[in-house]
């Protein structure tokens, strides 16, 4: 049988708003820097504060800056006035190569979830020349919001990565997901 969900998979507004499992955060949390500070500020530009992100990276020990559109901070437009020393987050894949766009506009160190496919492409291969990347075992399930519960999304169609910048200890890092 052929997979041909990456054919018809849909890739707008409405398949964006999606949430990362907690399975799926907590790889990135381990690179985090553990140097001189103990505590860093994270913005986690495309998260309110149930966002997994946001409550995973707090029990860490950090200050979480979160924002998202819906709270009128539209990332395109709106950064932390205060400082922050890393991104992290699940932004909208739909407009991806806008978002990888800004990030190294920005030129803060980051990680966020990208579909694999995020690797090719003409319009952002020149953002692309620095970046590491963290590849998985498994494809995440993501969640999505049901009549206000959030509820896992099976047989997703394509594979996630982090794609990093001045992030991890080395260019790529293969890692087993524990979904358990």
């Amino acid at each position: 049988m052929i997979n041909k969900g990456y054919l018809t998979a849909k890739t707008n507004k409405e398949s964006d708003e999606v949430y990362t499992p907690e399975y799926a955060v907590k790889p990135i949390l381990e690179y985090i820097d553990k140097g001189n500070k103990k505590s860093y500020t994270i913005w986690c530009p495309f998260d309110k504060e149930d966002s997994n992100f946001v409550k995973l990276i707090r029990e860490e020990g950090h200050k979480v800056i979160c924002s998202h559109i819906d709270d009128g901070k539209n990332f395109f437009y709106y950064e932390p006035e205060e400082y922050y020393d890393y991104i992290i987050s699940n932004p909208p894949f739909s407009i991806k190569d806008d978002i990888i766009k800004r990030l190294y506009e920005l030129d803060k160190p980051y990680a966020v979830l990208m579909p694999l496919n995020v690797l090719q492409g003409q319009k952002r291969f020149k953002y692309l020349k620095d970046i590491e990347i963290l590849v998985f075992d498994k494809r995440i399930n993501y969640l999505k919001d049901i009549n206000g519960k959030k509820e896992i999304q099976k047989g997703v169609s394509f594979a996630s990565i982090y794609l990093c910048r001045n992030f991890l200890p080395k260019e790529l890092i293969m890692k087993e997901l524990n979904i358990y």
